[in-house]
């Protein structure tokens, strides 16, 4: 194989796949944001949940069509740039790079505070192991998709099994005096403030997009991947959601930080909660190892579309893996992480911003399906669909302003492309006419 060629190895099927869905979804969503939530919005949150769940679905039916029609490593800026042109698939580039940087460091602080919990330690080792994980989860995509994939396959599995039992123990031998309880159902609006931060927990479909290219036959395998791991995700979520507001107040001082840690040191003492603590480290790993895969195709994608620099889409000939992409990622998830260190973001508006990002991007992708898809009925499917989502963009607030700063500097870098391209086509000597 060339080592320039710009194209990746089709090894990804339905195991490895959903292994590399589950890794990717869960992860900072499934240890640390139910906790945020019911801090929030108290007893009402687990309906931000079910809200969540239910508006997702119409998004991935969208999502699972559009990803096995058009497989490509750019993900949904692929599928914007096929509805709307360079102008489309550019911006929505940007938006994700943007959105890619916040979120997947977050995911990994999220790991940091684990880590910390389970040996009693303090802020430098939580930032200490967050660096640790953005380089494991580096390390292993550098290597190759052969050892990325088979390691996020096993764990993947072994840490969903570990979740469900602590969801089974909580529910079985929780004491539900200690938390505060469901609100009933006509409460359902006060959990509104958390859908934003509770989406987060939600996305990590979009970023399965960027693995389209990998798979053997992604027209069969792409949506049923999609199906198998959201059933499976909904379920550990309201599940767990359920177990840390019937189990623990609302002012627990690890509630947002490690709810399920301190739901089984509730339950069984301290050495529970590390145990689960470590366990969470490892869930953490796996979810950035898969995010960092899909953000390296992501950059791979946009320096092939000429976004980035060129090198970042060269393919290692042993590897099969673009590892300059892998390599500007990582750097640019550990600087990240940095600038959480000095206090400029918390965690929480990290989550936040980022999931309204991926919620936005979901959205982008409803507008390309309804460009792109020939029934009328399938239209009118993404129209209904992208109504219910400016229902849930009403609760975004000033958050806003940070996917309209990142549109702008995607609409910047179009011009800034054309004009260099016009520069080029100048610079390009004219051929002597042959006269006979």
């Amino acid at each position: 194989m060339d080592k320039n060629k710009a194209e990746l190895e089709r090894s990804l099927g339905i195991s490895g796949a959903v292994a590399l869905a589950l890794g990717i979804v869960i992860g900072a969503g499934l240890l640390v944001l139910p906790g945020m939530a019911y801090r929030l919005t108290g007893t009402a949150s687990i309906y931000a949940w079910i809200m969540d769940a239910l508006l997702v679905i119409p998004l991935l039916v969208i999502f699972s069509w559009l990803g096995s029609k058009f497989p490509k490593a750019d993900g949904i800026a692929g599928f914007v740039r096929q509805a709307f042109g360079d102008l489309g698939g550019t911006v929505t580039e940007v938006m994700l790079l943007g959105t890619f940087t916040l979120g997947i460091p977050a995911i990994a602080i999220g790991g940091g505070h684990y880590f910390a919990y389970a040996f009693g330690a303090g802020q430098v080792t939580a930032l200490v192991s967050t660096l640790a994980i953005l380089l494991i989860a580096g390390w292993f995509n550098y290597k190759g998709t052969r050892l990325s994939s088979t390691f996020q396959q096993w764990i993947t599995y072994l840490l969903v099994f570990i979740l469900v039992a602590v969801a089974i123990i909580g529910l079985l031998w929780g004491d539900p005096a200690q938390g505060g309880g469901v609100a009933p159902p006509s409460m359902w609006t006060h959990a509104l403030p958390a859908l934003a931060l509770v989406f987060f927990a939600f996305t990590g479909f979009e970023m399965l997009s960027f693995t389209a290219e990998e798979y053997k036959n992604p027209r069969r395998d792409y949506p049923i991947t999609v199906a198998i791991s959201f059933v499976i995700i909904v379920g550990l979520y309201l599940a767990l959601a359920w177990v840390t507001q019937t189990l623990l107040p609302q002012n627990h001082p690890d509630l947002a930080t490690a709810p399920i840690a301190a739901i089984l040191t509730s339950i069984f003492g301290g050495a529970s909660g590390r145990i689960i603590a470590i366990v969470g480290v490892l869930i953490v790993i796996a979810n950035v190892n898969g995010a960092t895969w899909a953000a390296s195709r992501l950059v791979f994608a946009a320096s092939r579309n000429g976004l980035l620099p060129a090198s970042w889409h060269l393919v290692d000939e042993k590897s099969h893996v673009p590892r300059q992409a892998v390599v500007a990622t990582t750097l640019i998830f550990l600087g990240s992480a940095c600038i959480y260190a000095i206090h400029w973001f918390s965690q929480e508006t990290m989550l936040q911003l980022a999931g309204q990002n991926f919620f936005l991007l979901y959205v982008f992708s409803v507008l390309a399906y309804i460009r792109l898809v020939q029934h009328w009925a399938a239209r009118l499917f993404g129209v209904a669909s992208v109504l219910l989502c400016f229902f849930m963009m009403g609760t975004f607030g000033w958050g806003l302003l940070y996917p309209g700063a990142l549109l702008l500097l995607g609409w910047i870098a179009v011009r800034m492309k054309k004009n260099r391209m016009t520069r080029e086509e100048k610079e390009v000597p004219e051929s002597p006419s042959t006269t006979l």
